[in-house]
């Protein structure tokens, strides 16, 4: 799911990632991977292994019974404002 396969490692040496990490954690600095933003977001950018897995957990748009909850809420806010 990460580009380390795609990026040479001449490449990756010269951008001071260490061997086997193709990027540094935006969020905590840490080696880590560029890969796709794990929420619904299209958004590209490097996590190490334990942010991906907490903005995994913790994306709200992501659990369906959120979207769920929200187009209710939607659907509420605009009959309410067309009465």
């Amino acid at each position: 799911m990460c580009y380390c396969d795609s990026l040479s490692t001449e490449w990756k040496t010269q951008q001071g990632y260490p061997e086997g990490f193709c990027g540094i954690c935006e969020r905590c600095g840490k080696p880590g991977h560029t890969q796709h933003f794990p929420g619904p977001v299209p958004y590209t950018g490097a996590w190490c292994d334990r942010c991906v897995k907490i903005v995994a957990y913790t994306w709200v748009f992501k659990n369906p019974v959120v979207l769920m909850v929200l187009a209710v809420l939607g659907v509420i806010i605009v009959t309410r404002l067309l009465k």
